[in-house]
């Protein structure tokens, strides 16, 4: 498997310039030879709300989904023909250095196979480990594999699972579990525990535009999603919704709830056969 050197960013907000203070906000991942740049940022909640009630939590979500879609955009016009530089020389393209409330601060670069991984890895040790609340940690993708997990090893399938790398025209992605058997068959987790409905929006639409760059490889691919509760009972509306986004996706996946591993190994193990 080929890895991929890249550089990092990370966005800081400021909510009193004069004043100093800084805290993260997002991450800026540049990778020239994977060809992905793409910032993850916050929506304005968790640290951020409880460390300033008065952010205009709107304006800052706008300003920085703007700055994602610029990035998305200039990703998606340059091709094959990245800029070159790291991701700080980049990221000044998009936001310059200036007195506003949003600028960058620590760098730093390494190589991986997956830049997508790396930077929710990244994300996690700079931004997203400051939003726990209650002491509580949210409850990973692989947290909510663990239970399918059980069940692929009580039906002596477990052992069939490797992870693979899947190529189409436009995409090439690595999925942790899959079982080839004639059809490549793909187990997905999704975590939803999160404390903001609309993280949960794009974690969904991730997974969604990824069966989308695949969809040319149809009857190769069967995806299965296992999804994960949010642990947030008042966020169960868009929970709901967002198991339907994931049906809808190309592919035609199948999705489950984790409480429903048992019937989703069931399924596998019926078109393994």
């Amino acid at each position: 498997m080929t890895k991929h050197a890249y550089s990092y960013a990370v966005l800081q907000y400021r909510h009193d310039v004069w004043v100093g203070e800084a805290l993260n906000a997002g991450v800026l991942m540049f990778s020239e030879s994977a060809r992905f740049l793409k910032l993850k940022a916050r929506t304005g909640q968790g640290r951020l709300a409880q460390a300033y009630p008065d952010l205009d939590h709107g304006a800052f979500r706008d300003a920085v989904k703007a700055m994602g879609r610029r990035f998305d955009r200039i990703a998606s016009t340059s091709g094959l023909f990245l800029p070159s530089g790291g991701a700080l020389e980049v990221g000044k393209k998009v936001l310059l250095p200036d007195d506003s409330s949003l600028s960058w601060g620590m760098t730093g670069s390494g190589v991986a196979i997956d830049p997508e991984e790396a930077l929710n890895k990244i994300y996690a040790r700079f931004v997203g480990r400051y939003d726990k609340t209650a002491g509580r940690e949210p409850r990973t993708d692989e947290m909510v594999f663990e239970t399918v997990r059980r069940k692929l090893e009580l039906a002596e399938l477990y052992q069939l699972v490797q992870p693979r790398i899947v190529k189409s025209k436009f995409a090439s992605i690595q999925f942790k579990h899959t079982i080839e058997n004639g059809a490549l068959h793909i187990i997905q987790p999704v975590s939803f525990d999160s404390a903001d409905a609309e993280n949960m929006l794009d974690k969904a639409a991730k997974w969604a535009g990824r069966l989308q760059s695949i969809a040319e490889l149809e009857g190769k691919v069967r995806p299965y999603f296992v999804t994960g509760k949010p642990s947030d009972h008042a966020l169960m509306g868009q929970y709901d919704k967002m198991v339907a986004l994931l049906k809808a996706s190309p592919l035609d996946p199948i999705v489950m709830d984790e409480d429903q591993a048992g019937d989703l190994v069931a399924k596998i193990e019926e078109r393994l056969h």
